[in-house]
């Protein structure tokens, strides 16, 4: 008696198991591509715009990309193409560690390399004079594309 118990316990067990199984369909899952192109901005401060040689800057940045994502099955992707598991942010407040920056005079400040969990960027003049620091930014899934912000300025004494 107690092994047809067993053996109708570990039946019923099997055919539930089945049962759920075929339930169940196996999903894809889904990424995000851009659909598109993105339009970016770059919004740029520093934290003073006289300062005397020898004196740090803190380079502040926003970046605002607007675009439209898709949502698609990951098996859908094509080669190469760039996607994401989440759609990114409209807005980034600070951005400006993740930025290139150009100055000119060409070697008139020294960039401080250290990771700052604000993501600003600090650097420090080295000569007197006006110092302009214009950002640029790559273009997150559209290859080679780079944006220009406006420049900022700092009078050096």
């Amino acid at each position: 008696m107690l092994a047809a118990m067993q053996l109708v316990r570990s039946t019923l067990t099997i055919i539930l198991v089945c049962a759920f199984a075929l339930g169940c369909k196996q999903q894809t899952p889904m990424v995000y591509v851009l659909d598109g192109s993105q339009k970016v901005t770059l919004k740029v401060s520093a934290s003073a715009t006289q300062v005397k040689a020898g004196e740090t800057i803190v380079l502040h940045a926003q970046r605002r990309s607007v675009g439209t994502w898709k949502q698609i099955p990951r098996d859908q992707l094509t080669q190469g193409q760039c996607w994401l598991y989440t759609p990114p942010p409209e807005l980034e407040e600070e951005v400006a560690d993740n930025l290139e920056w150009q100055v000119d005079p060409e070697n008139a400040v020294q960039f401080d390399t250290t990771f700052r969990m604000d993501h600003t960027r600090l650097v420090t003049p080295v000569i007197k004079g006006r110092i302009t620091f214009r950002p640029f930014t790559a273009v997150r899934c559209e290859k080679d594309r780079v944006e220009e912000g406006d420049p900022v300025h700092v009078e050096v004494g």
